[in-house]
């Protein structure tokens, strides 16, 4: 069993204090997306969210000042990916944030083998390819919101079409593990 998974976030640094304010977990088995037992949840980053980066996804201070903190959904995040293998686009982002995110909670990071759409795209076209470039080839219509339910699900439907492409038998080619942050 797969799940798709997309944050949103208060800019691109979390060593620099940006955060996550929305996290989304789409799960597919057997080749369907079951959006019905989908995660998606705000979350209170308890920093301010930048007006630049509110222009980019929507999501402002007001919506998420009620939201659960990343303490309250962590273990319901990490139960979540227990038995499931994660597909990003471009992981290595998502990782981190979910990575620093643990560390404040004092939790032991998230270290799962996953798939990246986007280092897979880099295989199979040459270089690697954005969200909205693989939606495009493979005749997705669903729009990138910049939200993170709407994004995980393109990333769902992105990936089906890849596994379509190369033969699910060649799947676990394209696992990697994260072993944290590069420095």
């Amino acid at each position: 069993m797969f799940c798709a998974v997309d944050t949103e976030t208060t800019g691109v640094n979390p060593d620099r204090g940006d955060r996550i304010i929305e996290i989304a977990l789409v799960p597919v088995y057997r080749g369907k997306i079951i959006l019905e037992k989908s995660y998606v949840t705000l979350v209170n980053p308890m920093v301010r969210i930048p007006a630049l980066v509110e222009k980019v996804h929507g999501i402002g201070n007001s919506e998420v000042v009620r939201a659960p903190s990343m303490d309250d959904i962590f273990p319901t995040i990490k139960s979540y990916l227990s038995n499931m293998v994660p597909i990003f686009h471009n992981g290595k982002f998502d990782l981190m944030f979910l990575d620093y995110a643990a560390k404040e909670i004092g939790s032991f990071p998230i270290d799962p083998a996953y798939i990246d759409t986007y280092e897979m795209s880099s295989i199979l076209f040459g270089k690697p390819r954005s969200l909205e470039w693989l939606a495009r080839y493979f005749s997705i219509t669903d729009k990138i919101h910049h939200r993170a339910l709407d994004d995980a699900v393109v990333t769902a439907r992105v990936f089906l079409k890849m596994v379509r492409m190369i033969g699910y038998e060649r799947v676990g080619e394209f696992l990697l593990k994260w072993n944290g942050p590069s420095l």
